[in-house]
């Protein structure tokens, strides 16, 4: 699941914001910046070559495209700090795992013939009043 969160839905929220920056960049097709070109005429039959709006506009779209980037990157961050919490989360996972494994191996830590001390077995209702239930047989044995 993490894996899926920081490896595909945040990078996909990403290139949204991204997208956004091409489209205020005029890179895209459709782009709404060609709206006010500083360098044509303010209105029809006019001699000056920039209008206010124009360059308002101008500098509007260059602060938007700056915050669309930067919230891009910021999720790709985010994804990259979800997937380094996933493999941190895996690695003491198994390290415990592990510790566990070792214990129970250890055989002054626990006894592997003993029944009340082991997971229920297909062999478990051969002890009356174990508090397991009752098994005919365990998956591997429906396995053969």
């Amino acid at each position: 699941m993490l894996w899926r969160v920081g490896e595909v839905h945040l990078p996909r929220v990403a290139d949204v914001f991204y997208d956004a920056n091409r489209m205020l960049g005029g890179n895209a097709t459709g782009s709404t910046r060609q709206a006010f070109r500083p360098n044509e005429a303010a209105y029809p039959g006019s001699s000056f070559l920039t209008s206010s709006v124009g360059a308002a506009w101008e500098e509007l779209c260059v602060e938007m495209q700056l915050m669309m980037e930067q919230i891009g990157t910021t999720v790709l961050d985010t994804g990259r700090g979800v997937m380094n919490a996933a493999h941190a989360f895996e690695e003491a996972d198994q390290a415990n795992a592990n510790l566990l494994n070792d214990y129970l191996r250890d055989p002054a830590n626990h006894n592997a013939e003993d029944p009340l001390a082991n997971p229920p077995a297909s062999w478990a209702t051969d002890y009356p009043g174990m508090p397991y239930g009752s098994w005919d047989t365990t998956p591997a044995d429906q396995q053969r």
